[in-house]
Order: C-alpha cells, then structure tokens, then sequence
C-alpha cells in the first residue's frame, strides 16, 4: 500500500470567553480541496457515513476490547487510498439529515447530470442549514460577531477537546488496561479517555480538554466528556460550545477492522436548541505518520 503524501498549510482557530463561542473556517489546501461544510472534492468525493447509534445502554462485562490502536485516516488526508469505496468518497462530517440528502442526491435519475462539484456543494449547504437551524439566539449573535482574527490558534494555543475529536487530520488510538489516548496532528490536543470505572469529578472546572471517560460495547468505545471550556467545536461548519457542553462519542471498528465509524453528539443548552449529531468515517491507515508541523507554520505567522 503506497504511503500518502500529505501537505500542511494555514489554519486559523478560535476560542470562547465566558461561555461565549467563536468560530471561522480553517481551510487546508491538501491534494483535496476542502470546500463548505466539511467536505471533500477532487474530481469526485463525498460520501454516505455509516448511521452510528446514539445513547448509552449498559457495558457487557463479556465485551471484548475493539482493535483501536493505529492511525485512522478520513477522506481528506487519505483521498487517494485505494480502499475507500464510492459512497466512503462523498463522505462528510455531517448531520443525519445530510446523509438522508446524500442518499436521495445518489439516487435520484434528475442528479445525474450534476457534476461531483455541484453535489458536493448542494450537500455542504445542506449540512450547514442543518446545523444552523439547531442554533440558540446566542449562538447565531455570537457567529455574526465573532472575529475570525480572535481565533487564538494563530497565537499558537492548541485545540481544545471537541476541535480536536472533530478535526480532519489523522487521528492515533493508544489502549492501555485502565485509559485509551488518542492523539492528534499539530494543533490537535492529545485526548486521555479513563476506561477504569471511575466517574466525573465533582465541582469539574472547565478546562480546554475537559474530562472523559469510556467504555466498551462490543466493537464500540464509548466515550462521555464534561467541563470542556467554551470553544471553536468545528470552525469550518461554523460550531461552537459554551462551557455547559457535554458530548458521547462513539468509535465503532468494522468487523474486517478496516473501518473507524465515529458518531459525536454535543448537548450544549447554550449554543443549540437540541442536541447535534455529527457522523464520520475513517480509513485504517499504519502506513501514515502523524506530523507535528511547527505551531508558527500552521497558524499563519510565518
């Protein structure tokens, strides 16, 4: 399997004070372009996520560990990798009700004189639509007013817990008996998921990474976070939270192990009207190694 040759320009960040939120799009200029709404376009791309499930129902003690540990790669480092199929190529971080459009979008005969271009487009104002319409009164005054040369990436400060989950760079799984980390490319933060039984602290101030703790379910971890200070959660769709978030996330391996499917809900009171799912696919890929580029050479000061 040839390895991926990647490229690492600018991006931009955001930060939240006191429960306010900010946002901007970060664009990466990869082989793939990125356009609206998260997605990917290279002649064709885009793609229909496998539906994750939402909630916590009880662990299984019989549960067996899933195979986390190694890189996992998404469609927009990894566009070229030989193993995606068509539909993994329209793949998007996105809401349910967006992949309901991919769906009737691929299946429609009136589609298809649609170029990749104009789908992917149509798609990406789908999903921003979908999210916006989630939004409080806070959070759209807060989008309309926020700076995007406020964003204190570009002063070096790394993501916080939910950019960086969020975030389309490789991702990296390390298991140990009593936590898994997951880390992250340049401004993404390293992530430490405690799996040992133990629960949330009490009186939690928030902090950028929170807290979080996990368990599995069959082939599933599942992973709830707290106390994560007010932030950019996505900037390219435009998210924000407020220090009253709380998400579960849960990473489900295929049953040939070749697949990551990531379901993310943010339950934020402040910012949405009800919670925001988002869902995403990534590819297996041990033959791509993180990069840990110099902060100045991502965030624009050089």
């Amino acid at each position: 399997m040839p390895l991926l040759v990647r490229t690492k320009p600018g991006k931009t960040l955001t930060r939240v004070e006191q429960g306010a939120v900010p946002a901007l799009p970060g664009i990466r200029r990869r082989r793939a372009a990125r356009i609206g709404g998260g997605l990917v376009v290279s002649g064709f791309a885009a793609a229909l996520a496998i539906p994750g499930l939402v909630g916590l129902p009880a662990a299984n003690a019989q549960d067996r560990p899933p195979a986390l540990a190694g890189v996992w790669s998404t469609t927009v480092t990894a566009l070229e990798h030989p193993a995606w199929t068509l539909e993994e190529l329209f793949q998007c971080t996105c809401t349910p009700e967006t992949y309901e459009r991919i769906t009737e979008l691929l299946n429609d005969p009136a589609s298809d004189d649609l170029s990749a271009t104009e789908i992917l487009r149509e798609i990406g104002a789908h999903n921003r639509q979908s999210i916006a319409g989630r939004f409080t009164e806070a959070a759209r005054d807060y989008a309309a007013a926020f700076d995007h040369r406020d964003d204190p990436a570009i002063q070096c400060e790394p993501f916080g817990a939910f950019r960086s989950l969020l975030h389309a760079d490789p991702i990296e799984f390390e298991q140990q008996a009593d936590r898994v980390i997951i880390r992250g490319e340049d401004m993404a933060s390293d992530r430490t998921i405690f799996i040992d039984g133990r629960g949330h602290p009490a009186g939690l101030r928030p902090t950028p990474m929170g807290h979080s703790i996990g368990r599995y379910e069959g082939s599933t971890l599942v992973v709830e976070t707290v106390g994560v200070s007010a932030a950019i959660a996505e900037d390219s769709l435009n998210i924000h939270n407020s220090d009253a978030a709380t998400s579960v996330e849960r990473y489900t391996v295929s049953e040939d192990g070749s697949r990551l499917h990531m379901t993310f809900t943010l339950d934020d009171p402040v910012m949405f009207r009800e919670p925001l799912t988002l869902r995403s696919t990534r590819l297996f890929t041990p033959e791509v190694p993180l990069q840990d580029l110099p902060c100045e050479a991502i965030s624009g000061q050089r």
